[in-house]
């Protein structure tokens, strides 16, 4: 069975309204279902996906399209959700730091479990928010007599059904809801004030929270309308990545300073390979490592470095995608740097979220992003083969099932 990354854009174009739906597309997305009815294909779903087409509801003239997206992603991935990329990366340097010289991890492995949230753990402080959700209600109280205040918390205590009925009371009289607090903002106000009373166990809640979260269309729809909650899951799912990207971005900027005294830039013939050999690759290489290791890195040399990177896979997947896009970045900033300008242009802030896609490629049999970093990816010989075309979706449906 293949395992299969598709594009945003492929969610996206896909997913398209029955009349906007072009020939080409129908009939990829006709070969696409057939492969998951036959079980030749599986699809996998990850965080970036997911905080895109969140991303896209901003533009209320957009909202049908995202929730058309995210049910082909329901439909075709089912519960298959990946680790976030900076997940992935962690246990892969955590096996080889440990000495393991393969550190490849098992699908199952890459995987979200189903408690958790494309591997973010879902454990929840329940007792904090149950006592300031009771503070915020007897502030309701507060303009009665103390004398009056003391007789209801007696009469109001959540142990019996009485008091737990004049909560929910107090809490009906309210203009403030009890669930603008992500993630209980998913939740009717009726479900949250049962579980605070105690009508419903933390269990429960956590149990429908892992439903709501862990089902694409049904979380979109959810946010639709809810700002503060799109922009809180569109952090959390790539918050890591912002940090990051800085890094990466300061490490990139000071390699290009210093390249720009070194190399003679009135050269061409071989100025490609002479920049990738003076690009800062230990420097890269220890930045990433740094960044997605719990473990101290700087009693390990250079070499060692080298050593427990080429055992990860993801994480050579994305030393060697950088270090090509460093080359495009240079490349694209010649001219600027010919007449004295130091500084890279800015660049785009969704490329570092298109970058993360890169991260599972080793793990792909089949691999779509879009043409930029295609190029960039297809230069590294472990998974140049599994970079594919839009074309290669049709023979999906064709692959023979694995006996």
């Amino acid at each position: 069975m293949k395992i299969v990354y598709l594009d945003s854009s492929d969610f996206s174009d896909l997913s398209a309204s029955e009349s906007k739906l072009s020939d080409e597309n129908r009939a990829i997305l006709a070969a696409l279902r057939s492969s998951v009815k036959q079980g030749s294909a599986r699809f996998v779903l990850s965080g970036i996906h997911l905080s895109e087409a969140v991303n896209a509801t901003d533009n209320p003239a957009h909202k049908e399209a995202a929730v058309r997206r995210a049910a082909l992603m329901q439909e075709l991935c089912s519960n298959n959700f990946l680790r976030l990329p900076f997940e992935i990366m962690k246990l892969e340097l955590h096996k080889a730091i440990n000495g393991t010289s393969n550190a490849r991890l098992s699908i199952d492995e890459a995987l979200s479990q189903k408690s958790e949230w494309f591997g973010l753990s879902l454990d929840i402080d329940f007792s904090n928010k149950r006592q300031r959700a009771f503070v915020e209600l007897e502030k309701l109280t507060g303009h009665l007599p103390r004398s009056k205040r003391r007789k209801l918390r007696s009469e109001w205590r959540p142990s019996t059904a009485t008091g737990r009925e004049l909560w929910r009371k107090l809490a009906s009289s309210s203009k403030e809801p009890l669930s603008n607090e992500f993630p209980f903002s998913l939740f009717t106000t009726e479900y949250v004030m049962d579980w605070i009373v105690g009508d419903r166990s933390d269990t429960d809640f956590r149990s429908r929270l892992v439903g709501i979260l862990n089902n694409p269309k049904g979380l979109i729809e959810s946010v639709l309308d809810l700002t503060n909650e799109r922009h809180t899951i569109y952090a959390l799912l790539r918050r890591e990545g912002e940090e990051m990207q800085a890094r990466m971005e300061a490490t990139l900027q000071s390699a290009f300073e210093s390249l720009s005294q070194v190399l003679d830039l009135n050269k061409t013939p071989n100025l490609t390979k002479d920049l990738r050999r003076a690009l800062p690759v230990a420097d890269f290489r220890r930045t990433i490592v740094s960044s997605f290791s719990d473990t101290a890195i700087d009693r390990y040399s250079d070499d060692e470095l080298t050593n427990i990177v080429a055992a990860c896979p993801s994480v050579s997947t994305f030393l060697n995608m950088y270090i090509a896009y460093a080359c495009s970045i240079f490349d694209s900033n010649l001219q600027r740097i010919r007449h004295g300008k130091a500084g890279i242009a800015p660049r785009k802030p969704s490329d570092f979220g298109d970058m993360m896609h890169a991260v599972y490629a080793p793990y792909s049999d089949t691999f779509r992003c879009d043409a930029y970093f295609a190029s960039l990816l297809r230069q590294d010989p472990n998974i140049k083969a599994c970079i594919a075309n839009r074309e290669k979706l049709l023979e999906l449906s064709a692959t023979p099932t694995a006996a």
